[in-house]
């Protein structure tokens, strides 16, 4: 096998996808049984549109998403505080120029992560991507990368592309950090547009003065939806709470203060709704072996804050692609290396502007369990 992709979230598939562009059949590997919805909205920066336009993925991509040129901050009753105009140059570190999001020429837009994970599938091709495929363990030889999988199969790649996330089993070779708690909790719903009560066009985001409670909203599915983000600042929840599912009045009850479009919102939810710690890990400058590479997540997972997780991961992608195209047939080191400098320095600023966003954000006396089902 010439490349090993381990991890079908949208780094891994961006990188399927950037590899194909230059020639190479990579096999992506997932533990997952099946692909489902999973996530919530994510907001795509224009140089990642740009990306996608390279990878001939941006008409379709624009039938799933919305455009969204402003981005406006209310405190937790509805009024204006700030609006962001994407196209306009921004002002001296300015969050949306730091992050990608200021272009006078692409508006950034928003899409469900499902959404998108699916057209990353549909690019790469279902029959490249192998489910039920939890890895076990890996090593590394001087002309192969051996893995193996919990079934016990046996697969040898050239090289390996470790994009399994968060709780990367590969990230291990290179790292023996933790994950990091950041004080958060978000519940993620999915409601109809109608139900907002305003226009569906950019991006929205309600909070309460210490920021312990916060809503943010955006279009998706080409603006018939809003995709929110409800965060409340608690103390970490035990494992047995991880991705329990949300009691839709209870969750609601929690922002009876705010801005009614809020609990419309959250009551209107189309579908379950979840509750997911936020975690982090802290930067490091070692991605890279001569055969084994980091991308996304299990390089420098980052709080949702700055939205820049997925953006991040697809250009971690575009770059590896690149570098690798330039790789001999007798060796990918130096590639990775290029990569692992480029994309460390850029991301590193990146992971630590997130979790300041995620400090500053108090932290509120509650039982989860009072708004959790069960």
């Amino acid at each position: 096998m010439d490349i090993a992709i381990v991890g079908a979230g949208l780094g891994g598939l961006s990188a399927a996808v950037a590899l194909q562009r230059h020639g190479h059949r990579p096999v992506v590997f997932d533990k997952t049984r099946e692909l489902g919805e999973v996530g919530g909205p994510l907001g795509i920066s224009p140089q990642t549109l740009r990306l996608f336009s390279q990878w001939g993925i941006l008409d379709a991509f624009t039938g799933i998403s919305s455009a969204t040129r402003y981005f406006e901050n209310l405190d937790q009753l509805g009024r204006l505080e700030t609006i962001t105009d994407y196209s306009a140059p921004p002002r001296q570190g300015a969050e949306h120029g730091r992050f990608g999001y200021a272009d006078a020429d692409v508006a950034p837009r928003t899409v469900h992560r499902a959404d998108l994970h699916s057209l990353l599938v549909s690019a790469v091709g279902s029959d490249q991507v192998r489910l039920r495929h939890e890895l076990a363990d890996i090593t590394e030889r001087d002309d192969h990368v051996q893995l193996t999988f919990s079934s016990g199969e046996v697969v040898r790649a050239g090289l390996v592309i470790a994009a399994d996330g968060l709780r990367s089993t590969v990230r291990k070779m290179f790292s023996s950090d933790d994950i990091h708690y950041c004080g958060s909790v978000i519940f993620r719903a999915v409601s109809p547009a109608d139900c907002l009560g305003l226009p569906n066009d950019r991006l929205r985001s309600w909070h309460s003065a210490d920021y312990a409670k916060h809503v943010i909203s955006m279009p998706v599915r080409a603006g018939r939806q809003v995709a929110v983000d409800a965060t409340l600042g608690v103390d970490e929840p035990p494992l047995h709470l991880w991705s329990a599912r949300a009691d839709l009045e209870s969750l609601a009850c929690q922002f009876d203060e705010f801005d009614p479009a809020v609990g419309r919102l959250l009551r209107a939810a189309t579908g379950p709704v979840y509750m997911h710690p936020v975690y982090d890990r802290d930067p490091i400058d070692l991605w890279t072996s001569a055969r084994i590479a980091l991308l996304g997540d299990a390089a420098h997972p980052m709080t949702p804050f700055g939205g820049q997780g997925a953006n991040q991961a697809i250009q971690d992608a575009a770059e590896l692609a690149a570098q690798i195209a330039t790789a001999p047939e007798d060796g990918f080191g130096p590639a990775l290396r290029r990569y692992q400098h480029i994309r460390t320095e850029q991301t590193a600023e990146i992971q630590r502007a997130a979790r300041g966003y995620a400090d500053r954000r108090a932290r509120m006396s509650l039982r989860l369990a009072d708004i959790l089902v069960g």
